[in-house]
């Protein structure tokens, strides 16, 4: 018979091998790494050191993966959950929305917007704060008593032009000083005022020329300015009064009407086109037969889209309201911000809550009962969001 056993390795390779498991020391990895052979090749140390750390890296990564699974389990979430975490964020929550308050009954703002620095409240409430206190110690040098219509915006990006007198915003960065901060509020001045409300009225008059002329509504994107919106809403218009030219295709834009033009930057945008929820993007530079074409080239499947919207989001809305009443909620909304979730997703994840078992159904209720609930998109964990609402990805467990 043959023995299939194999031999015992040398003894001088078994006090190599010792020495190679222990990598923690200050030489056996730099002795492994180095140890080569008579011809230049990489030695078995080499090679056991890749096996090495590939398992490691395995092992790692198995690691990550269980930990994502287990940061997406609602319940395992609710239950190491810190219940004074979400009663301090809803109290931070509720500091910022009065300090916002206060600024904007003293300055006399339209508004007051700081939800673009992606601050905490408690953050943004010191901001606030020191706005507010700019206006005790220096409101005598404003050059007006009050700042109605402008809103305020706090933005961490730099404009040219803090002070937009199409749009009717004031800009402020957070990282300014006080002073600087008072050299754009000082330089309001009442005509500023006056040229607002004119540059109102005249965008109002051509708006409503327009939508008379395309038949939709129109709005303004994110992308284009509210000077360039102004100029090409003009545009527009003079283009309707010179020439007296009729609706093309009607039956087209009929289907159409419940969808709504987006005009963003011509830089963005140069060939009109249809977005995902129905609704029209066309660039500043257009002009309405460009616009027309548009519409007679995308109208049926937008009318398509609008109705396939509406059904989601009515299906989406009654499982809320399911949610809502089964496990005692305040409500339940969708994440607005990034990444996004779609109405179906949406969908998917209240379903998934819903068909829970009841034990399961049953611990989650008293754990979540009185709380607000939000879903996002793929990629995030369970969290507390910034107003003390239970943020949970629709594809959790």
């Amino acid at each position: 018979s043959i023995d299939f056993t194999p031999p015992p390795p040398p003894v001088a390779e078994t006090a190599e091998s010792l020495q190679r498991n222990n990598y923690h020391g200050t030489g056996s990895f730099q002795r492994a790494v180095d140890s080569k052979d008579v011809f230049g090749n990489a030695s078995r140390n080499d090679v056991d050191h890749l096996i090495w750390t590939a398992g490691w890296g395995a092992h790692a990564l198995n690691r990550r993966q269980r930990q994502q699974k287990l940061d997406r389990n609602l319940l395992h979430f609710l239950r190491n959950m810190n219940p004074n975490e979400i009663k301090e964020r809803k109290l931070n929550r509720i500091g910022a929305s009065a300090a916002a308050l206060v600024a904007r009954r003293a300055f006399q703002f339209s508004a007051v917007d700081g939800t673009g620095l992606g601050w905490s409240s408690e953050s943004l409430k010191i901001c606030l704060d020191r706005l507010t206190s700019l206006y005790d110690e220096h409101k005598s040098k404003f050059r007006t008593d009050n700042f109605y219509p402008f809103r305020l915006v706090l933005s961490s990006d730099e404009f040219n032009l803090k002070i937009d007198l199409y749009g009717g915003v004031i800009m402020l960065n957070p990282a300014a000083t006080s002073l600087q901060w008072l050299d754009t509020l000082a330089s309001v001045t009442d005509d500023s005022k006056r040229v607002l409300k004119h540059n109102r009225q005249i965008l109002e008059r051509n708006l409503a020329t327009v939508e008379d002329a395309l038949g939709v509504k129109v709005k303004k994107g994110y992308s284009c300015g509210s000077r360039e919106y102004h100029h090409c809403m003009e545009r527009l218009a003079n283009e309707q009064s010179a020439v007296d030219s009729e609706r093309s295709d009607e039956s087209s834009l009929s289907v159409a009407l419940n969808a709504t033009v987006v005009i963003e930057t011509e830089q963005a945008c140069r060939r009109g086109k249809l977005r995902n929820d129905g609704n029209f993007e066309v660039g500043a530079g257009m002009g309405l037969h460009q616009i027309r074409t548009v519409f007679n080239r995308y109208a049926n499947r937008s009318s398509e889209l609008i109705l396939e919207q509406k059904k989601e989001r009515d299906e989406s809305e009654a499982f809320a309201d399911r949610a809502t009443y089964e496990f005692g909620l305040q409500r339940v909304y969708k994440v607005s911000t990034a990444p996004m979730v779609s109405y179906e997703e949406m969908s998917q994840a209240l379903v998934h809550l819903l068909n829970k078992d009841e034990a399961e159904k049953s611990a989650i209720r008293n754990l979540l009962v009185g709380q607000t609930v939000g879903i996002t998109g793929r990629g995030q964990t369970c969290h507390v969001a910034d107003d003390g609402s239970v943020v949970v990805p629709y594809n959790f467990s």
